[in-house]
C-alpha cells in the first residue's frame, strides 16, 4: 500500500520517542511505500508565527488546524495514497477519500494530567481538537486497554473502531538471554530519565532496606542520578546516561539486562513502558506500579508483578525477597517473561497485527464508499 505517515517528528530519527517512532516506521516500510508528511509543515508554521506575531503572543492550539487540514487533504488527494497513518492534533485532513488510522499510547487529556502543565487557555481547544481527530479517523490503534477505555470514557469513542496492539522492544532481539542465571546475589536495575516521576528514590530505599536485612543484592541505576548522593557502595552503580543509538551504550545496556534479576520501576505514571518489553526480551521480570498502561506491558505472574501506587519501599523489598527466594518459581517467571516478549512484546508481532488492521481498514472503507 501507499501510506501517508503524518508526524511532526522525523520517524527516521532513532532518538525520537526512545526509538519507538523509528521502529514503527521501519516495520511499516517492510511491506508498504511510506511518505512522511508533517515536520515541514511545523517548520513553516514556526516561520509564519515568528514573522507575524511578537514573541510571547498566545496562539490557540486550534487556530490553524482547519487550514492545515485543507492543505493536507489537497496534497493527499492528488497523490493516490491508500491510507493515512499515525497522527497528531495539528494534522486532521478534511474530506479525504481514504481511511485515516490513528496510532497512539495517550490522549491529550491524560498528557495534561500526567506529563506537563498546559496553558489553561489551550486546554479546551486541544480537547476539542482531540474530539475532532477521534471522530474523523476511521480506525484507532492504542497500545493499551487502559487508554482505550479513557478515550471511550472522555470522548465517547465507538469501541468498535479501536484496536489494542502493544509496542515492541527498542533493542535488537537477543539470542544470548539465559533462563538459568546465577542467583548468588540479586541484581536489581532501575532505568529511567525522570528520577522523580519514575520514583528512583523508592528503588534506592528498597535496595538500602534489603542491604540492612543482609539480603545479598546489588543495584544499577541507568538514566538518572539520585538527588542526594548516596554513600560509597561497591554494589551500587550509577550510569547517568546510556544512548541506545550508540553501539557501545546499547551493548552496555543489553549486558546489564542480561545479568540482572529484576527491573524495578515504581513509576508514578507510564502510558505503557517500552522498557518492560526490553526487560522481557532478556527474560528479566519487572516489578512495577499498577498505573496507566503498565498492566498492558507487565502481566501479573507472567513477566513480573504490579504493586499499588501507595506501596512502600518495604512492600517492594518484601516482593523481591519472596519471589527471588523461591528459585524454582523464579526461573519459571524468567521463562514466561521471555515468552511474553516472543508472543506479544516485539515489533514483528506488532507488524503482523497492525498490517492486518490497515489492510482490513482499506478494504472495509472502500466497500463502504462503493455502496454510499
Amino acid at each position: 500500500m501507499n501510506i501517508v505517515f503524518l508526524s511532526r517528528d522525523d520517524p527516521k530519527d532513532n532518538k525520537i520517542w526512545s526509538g519507538t517512532l523509528y521502529h514503527i516506521y521501519q516495520k511499516l516500510k517492510e511491506k508498504h511505500h511510506i511518505e512522511i508528511i508533517g515536520s515541514e509543515i511545523i517548520g513553516q508554521l514556526k516561520l509564519f508565527a515568528e514573522g507575524n506575531f511578537s514573541r510571547g503572543t498566545f496562539i490557540p492550539g486550534d487556530k490553524y488546524v482547519k487550514s492545515i487540514g485543507r492543505l493536507l487533504s489537497e496534497r493527499i488527494s492528488m497523490r493516490g495514497y491508500d491510507l493515512i497513518f499515525f497522527g497528531d492534533l495539528l494534522f486532521i485532513p478534511m474530506d479525504t477519500p481514504i481511511p485515516y488510522v490513528l496510532y497512539s499510547d495517550m490522549t491529550y487529556e491524560q498528557v495534561k494530567i500526567h506529563y506537563k502543565k498546559s496553558d489553561e487557555r489551550n486546554i479546551e481547544p486541544c480537547l476539542n481538537l482531540e474530539k475532532l481527530l477521534l471522530d474523523n479517523v476511521y480506525k484507532i490503534i492504542y497500545s493499551s486497554e487502559w487508554i482505550k477505555n479513557k478515550a471511550i470514557e472522555v470522548h465517547g469513542v465507538d469501541p468498535a473502531k479501536i484496536n489494542v496492539v502493544e509496542f515492541g522492544a527498542n533493542i535488537p532481539t537477543p539470542t544470548d538471554y539465559s533462563i538459568d542465571i546465577n542467583t548468588d546475589i540479586c541484581r536489581l536495575v532501575f532505568i529511567g530519565m525522570d528520577w522523580e516521576r519514575k520514583r528512583g528514590d523508592m528503588v534506592l530505599q528498597t535496595y538500602q532496606l534489603l542491604k540492612k536485612e543482609e539480603f545479598p543484592c546489588a543495584l544499577t541505576i541507568i538514566g538518572s542520578t539520585p538527588e542526594d548522593e548516596p554513600e560509597e557502595d561497591e554494589n551500587l552503580i550509577i550510569i547517568p546516561r546510556l544512548d541506545k543509538s550508540k553501539k557501545d551504550d546499547l551493548e552496555k545496556l543489553c549486558q546489564i539486562l542480561s545479568e540482572s534479576h529484576f527491573l524495578v520501576l515504581p513509576t508514578r505514571f507510564d502510558a505503557f513502558g517500552i522498557v518492560f518489553c526490553e526487560a522481557s526480551a532478556y527474560a528479566l521480570p519487572s516489578i512495577a506500579t499498577d498505573v496507566g498502561g503498565v498492566s498492558q506491558a507487565v502481566r501479573e505472574g507472567r513477566n513480573g508483578y504490579l504493586l499499588p501506587l501507595d506501596a512502600t519501599a518495604e512492600d517492594y523489598a518484601e516482593k523481591i525477597k519472596t519471589v527471588f527466594s523461591d528459585k524454582e518459581n523464579y526461573f519459571k517467571l524468567r521463562q514466561t517473561s521471555r515468552q511474553e516478549f516472543e508472543t506479544r512484546l516485539n515489533w514483528d508481532v506488532w507488524g503482523e497485527k497492525v498490517n492486518k488492521i490497515l489492510e482490513d481498514a482499506v478494504r472495509e472503507y472502500n466497500q463502504l464508499r462503493k455502496y454510499t
